[in-house]
This record gives C-alpha cells, sequence and structure tokens, in this order.
C-alpha cells in the first residue's frame, strides 16, 4: 500500500493536472486540445519513431510501439516517476499498438479466431512501487485495457519478484544478466489460472492449440533480460509465451 506521502503525492499530481496548465511531458510546452488525444504535444509526436519495431531478445519475439530515443525516455521518466497521465496515456498508445501488430500474425490462422489474449505485466522493483506509491506497468496496462477494442482481452498479474534485485540503469549487459537471474516467480495464488491456460495451450484436440496467446507487457525494453527472466519463469511451470509488449525497445541491446 502507498504511505501517507505518496498518497499525497498522488492526489497533488491529479490536482495539478485540473488546476494548472497542462505541459507537454516531453518538451515541456503549454498545453493545448491534442493532449486530450496524444498525450503529447504535436512537435514532440513528428520527432518519434513510431513504426513498429520487432527484435527478438534469446527465446521472445519483442513487439514495440516506438523506437528508444531521448523523446521516449523524457516520457517514460514523466510517467515513471511523476506519475504524468498524458506520458501515460502516450505510452499507452504505442503499447496498444504493439499489441495490434502482435497478433496480427495468429489471426491469419484459423485456430486463433475469437482467442483469449492474457497480458502478464512485468512489476518493477518493489522498493522503486513503494517510493512512488503507484505500480507503473500495471497502470499503463489499465490504460491498454480501457482504450482496446481488441475482444478477450485479461490481465493476468501473476509475477512477482522470487529475490531482490537493484537498479538496472547503471548496470552493463552481463550484470543485468545476474541481476536478473532467477528473478521472478509465479504468485501461488494463480496456480489454477495457470493451469488452465496450460490446459488450453496444451490440448489434446489440436484445435484448441491456438485458442490463447500470452504476451508479456513492459514499458521499455533494451537488453532484454527482463523479460527473458519473466519468460522463464512462465516457462517453468510449462506455460508458453506468445511475445512481449512493449512501448518501445532499442534495435540493439542496450541503450
Amino acid at each position: 500500500m502507498p504511505n501517507t506521502n505518496s498518497r499525497v503525492r498522488l492526489i497533488f499530481t491529479a490536482l495539478s493536472s485540473l488546476i494548472f496548465t497542462v505541459k507537454c511531458p516531453s518538451c515541456g510546452r503549454d498545453g493545448c486540445n491534442d493532449f486530450a488525444d496524444f498525450g503529447i504535444c504535436e512537435r514532440c509526436r513528428e520527432l518519434l519513431t513510431t513504426d513498429i519495431i520487432q527484435v527478438n531478445r534469446g527465446s521472445v519475439k519483442v513487439f514495440a510501439g516506438s523506437k528508444y530515443s531521448p523523446t521516449m525516455s523524457r516520457l517514460i521518466l514523466a510517467a515513471k516517476e511523476n506519475n504524468q497521465i498524458h506520458a501515460r496515456k502516450f505510452l499507452a498508445t504505442c503499447l496498444l499498438r504493439s499489441l495490434t501488430v502482435a497478433i496480427k500474425g495468429f489471426s491469419k490462422n484459423p485456430k486463433s479466431q475469437n482467442c483469449e489474449i492474457i497480458l502478464i505485466p512485468i512489476p518493477s522493483r518493489r522498493e522503486a512501487d513503494r517510493a512512488r506509491g503507484f505500480a507503473h506497468v500495471e497502470l499503463l496496462l489499465k490504460l491498454l485495457m480501457r482504450d482496446s477494442h481488441i475482444a478477450n482481452l485479461k490481465a493476468l498479474n501473476c509475477l512477482q519478484h522470487a529475490k531482490k534485485i537493484v537498479d538496472q540503469s547503471t548496470l552493463n549487459f552481463h550484470e543485468r544478466e545476474l541481476n536478473m537471474l532467477g528473478a521472478f516467480e509465479i504468485n501461488p495464488r494463480f496456480n489454477n489460472e495457470i493451469a488452465r491456460i496450460k490446459r488450453i495451450q496444451n490440448g489434446i484436440n489440436p484445435d484448441q492449440l491456438f485458442k490463447t496467446l500470452v504476451f508479456l507487457v513492459d514499458d521499455l525494453v533494451t537488453t532484454g533480460t527482463t523479460v527473458q527472466a519473466a519468460n522463464k519463469a512462465l516457462c517453468s511451470l510449462g506455460l508458453r509465451v506468445d511475445g512481449a509488449l512493449a512501448s518501445c525497445a532499442t534495435d540493439g541491446f542496450t541503450h
């Protein structure tokens, strides 16, 4: 639960957006009408590469709604550290784009029509969430669920940390691998739901093989050590992960 200071900060942030002039969370320009639709100003939108990025991180295929850039970095920080609703709205738009592209490949198969789509958020560090007073990726996923018209979407917040991990922003690739080794596990209260999904994925009847798609969800993918660790935790229980969705990703392994 958020502490008193965190709750006060959240309330102040919400009230500020109503009382004060809204500014673009990326460049700081005063707000305008298009913020309500896009979350950032038109000038910043023109600077972004919004082509879908598809990269592989180990055995996980990552679909990202935009290429990582300084502008996207500012938007992620605004949403993650300052709970800036306009920044998160734009990140959710990018995330929804990645989901739409991700499921297109499966939609060509008649077995996957009207399939159930499971979205599993990758949790941030507990200490970071406590300090902020909110879980950024969970809020991002809620926006996606709210704005999507895709049928049969379901959020499954089943991942939890199995050990203490440190902030990865200053770590190199090998340090990140060690940091994320065995980082996640499945919350036991979701065991029945995981078993249900697994039965559908591995059903004896071949017609059932594509009736449930499972995607990990995060805001940013760089080296991929986090999505690979989350994938390993799910695969250890026999669950098939069909890919990872992100608001943005790098072309290479570091940012």
